[in-house]
């Protein structure tokens, strides 16, 4: 079997799942709240995506650290 080198060829997008939510977790400022207004059925579900993303953000940017609490009418995220 012979193969062909080729040279220029852009390496393709990672393809992944979308985030659900675009926070602005980098231009946070300690003590910076944002609420994540959702219906009561979404919040105990969407509670862990937003969690998950916060820690994920956090072992990239290891001098960020977040609280994340479910609320009555959403979810809290807290810049700690």
């Amino acid at each position: 079997m012979k193969f062909e080198i080729e040279k220029g060829v852009p390496v393709p997008r990672p393809v992944g799942k979308p985030i659900k939510y675009d926070i602005p977790l980098k231009e946070m400022k300690k003590g910076d709240h944002i609420m994540v207004d959702m219906p009561k059925s979404k919040i105990t579900s969407d509670v862990k995506i937003i969690r998950n993303m916060a820690l994920r953000f956090t072992h990239k940017n290891p001098s960020y650290k977040f609280t994340v609490r479910q609320m009555d009418d959403g979810v809290g995220i807290w810049r700690v």
